[in-house]
């Protein structure tokens, strides 16, 4: 049987390939054992879902609670939402009831769906077909009523939760916080990856979720730890490489975690012995090789002021201050309300972010590939 790739870019594999946020992990736990509602934020493909899933794995051992999860990134409305909490429960169901076809029948009996199954999977899902908003709103009623009548506890985290903010529905904040609020034994997990939004959700004054969770904001991992964790699972396939070497790629890659995954799974696919420097450029200079035609593309979905600013952020690998004079004059860039307007749909389109008050590219492997322009 082939080996497992140590360094998983897809999705949670096991605790093995796990690496640290034992603080994290214990306070998101601790939480929930006390019954405490947590807001989980971070940039995108820092490992937010990775380290929902990898709490799910540890609390999956204790049979009290069914453990939920549902990514709203994909949806536009309520129907779709209501869609993908329903998929979720019946998803659960199916692995944890042996009667789960009466469980469901009790869920679909007080909402207007109809229950059909894939014809290739088998997997039963629901069917809605709403003709107004009110039908939705209280399908959505009756299906947190249907959770809050189980016997188990429900741990249900929410990713991309700011999506709400989209919905065309009125009042979907209010709404969603009057049905969650009522879930006295369950508890939920709200992440997100649009730290101004998810944050407003949570902290403005007036709104309906108010103080309604704690926060906790996921950070880089350590580059020691984390270089260590990657020593230790190439040694294990006997491939010897030098701890700086992998700290200096961590730190290229700016310690951001789908991306280190992501070029240490390469390495680990060439299953060379002695990994050195010639080993990292040539791997470096094939990933951005292989992408080249990806990243060519993005000059025709975007005006080329943007591309230029785009261009002059990723050498500078980040920037405070888009409008000064210095960085306007050095890249030879418009004038400051152009790059004021540029830097907005740049955010916008989520090509670039803030972090600390700094604007970086978000595609790292992007970002290195623009450097060399």
């Amino acid at each position: 049987m082939k080996d497992l790739n140590p360094f998983p870019v897809a999705d949670y594999v096991s605790l093995d390939c796990f690496c640290n946020r034992e603080n994290e992990s214990e306070r998101i736990i601790s939480a929930i054992e006390n019954g405490r509602n947590i807001t989980l934020l971070s940039i995108r493909r820092l490992g937010k879902t990775g380290l929902i899933k990898h709490i799910f794995y540890k609390l999956n051992k204790n049979t009290k609670y069914r453990l939920l999860y549902i990514d709203i990134l994909p949806t536009n409305n309520l129907n779709d939402f209501i869609k993908a909490l329903s998929d979720a429960i019946i998803k659960d169901e199916q692995k944890k009831s042996g009667n789960y076809l009466k469980k469901i029948a009790k869920l679909i009996s007080g909402i207007k769906a109809n229950l059909t199954f894939d014809e290739f999977t088998g997997i039963p899902k629901l069917e809605f077909d709403y003709k107004n908003t009110n039908d939705a709103i209280n399908s959505l009623s009756q299906i947190f009523s249907y959770l809050a009548s189980q016997k188990e506890k429900y741990i249900i985290a929410i990713d991309e939760f700011q999506q709400i903010i989209s919905y065309p529905e009125k009042n979907i904040e209010a709404l969603l916080r009057t049905n969650i609020q009522h879930q006295h034994k369950d508890n939920f997990i709200f992440s997100g990856s649009n730290k101004h939004l998810l944050t407003s959700i949570f902290s403005d004054y007036g709104r309906p979720f108010y103080q309604s969770a704690d926060f906790l904001e996921l950070n880089r991992l350590e580059i020691s730890e984390y270089a260590q964790f990657i020593k230790n699972h190439l040694n294990k396939r006997k491939q010897n490489i030098d701890i700086d070497l992998i700290k200096n790629i961590i730190q290229y890659l700016d310690c951001h975690t789908f991306y280190v995954q992501y070029f240490f799974n390469r390495l680990y696919e060439l299953r060379e012995k002695n990994i050195n420097a010639d080993t990292i450029e040539y791997l470096k200079q094939n990933i951005l090789k292989e992408k080249e035609y990806i990243y060519y593309s993005y000059r025709n979905l975007i005006t080329s002021s943007q591309f230029q600013l785009l261009e002059a952020i990723a050498k500078e690998k980040s920037v405070k201050e888009t409008s000064s004079h210095e960085f306007i004059g050095k890249y030879k860039l418009k004038q400051a309300s152009s790059v004021s307007r540029s830097l907005k749909a740049l955010l916008d389109k989520e090509l670039i972010y803030c972090e600390n008050s700094e604007y970086k590219v978000y595609d790292v492997f992007f970002s290195k590939w623009l450097e060399k322009l």
